[in-house]
């Protein structure tokens, strides 16, 4: 198998274009253009046939991703592939297709937690990955407080950053509203987090008008 032949079979101008436009800091000659279902099926097959990926294209970056979630190993074994992958996330849509594949996290949440952690203080797509892993594997019960004063002692500088922050914080109050809603009330997170959380938890159906409502007089003006 011929990785970069497939994915140009399965190019999508319209698609790409798309893309382009959604991913602003992907560079645009390096988008071929393929969906993401396509991309889950080419990542099952390259990875049965051991394909050679040169990892140059956006979508040769998400089929790697994609192999990755499909490997079986050890808590040790996983964090060797992803610490492989880590520096070659450059963008939000590699990242959160990415972590939402790496369901093994689930079975390792003890093991690859301190891992994940350390990613918070590094760079824009380094925090982003460790914030997205924290809100699709670790808003639990045996881990939701940690993990809230975690997300709300980011203070960070970067754009994808911040809203990634105010999605987990959404997620979490939608699970955990009691134990989210303080952090919202005391008004300490930055104006842009805080007002992105509240605007993203009033986008969603699992949360009452009530306390859509209530969450209104939270804002921060800026």
């Amino acid at each position: 198998m011929n990785l970069r032949e497939e994915l140009f079979l399965h190019q999508d101008p319209a698609y790409q274009a798309f893309q382009r436009k959604l991913i602003p800091t992907a560079a645009p000659d390096k988008i071929i253009g393929v969906r993401l279902p396509v991309l889950r099926k080419l990542a099952a097959k390259a990875m049965a046939e051991n394909a050679d990926n040169q990892l140059e294209y956006y979508e040769e970056v998400m089929v790697y991703g994609f192999t990755i979630g499909r490997k079986k190993g050890t808590a040790a074994m996983h964090r060797e592939d992803l610490a492989s992958f880590i520096p070659l996330i450059d963008n939000w849509a590699v990242c959160d297709s990415c972590c939402a594949s790496f369901k093994f996290t689930a079975q390792y949440r003890e093991e690859l937690y301190p891992f994940i952690k350390s990613y918070l203080s590094g760079s824009e797509y380094e925090a982003r990955f460790a914030v997205v892993m924290l809100m699709d594997y670790y808003l639990t019960d045996g881990y939701i407080d940690e993990v809230l004063s975690l997300l709300c002692e980011i203070k960070s500088d970067y754009y994808y950053v911040n809203m990634a922050v105010a999605w987990a914080l959404s997620v979490a109050f939608v699970k955990y509203r009691d134990k989210t809603l303080p952090y919202l009330t005391q008004k300490t997170l930055t104006p842009a987090v805080q007002n992105k959380t509240i605007q993203k938890i009033k986008e969603s159906y699992r949360v009452t008008d009530t306390d859509k409502q209530l969450l209104n007089s939270f804002k921060i003006s800026r």
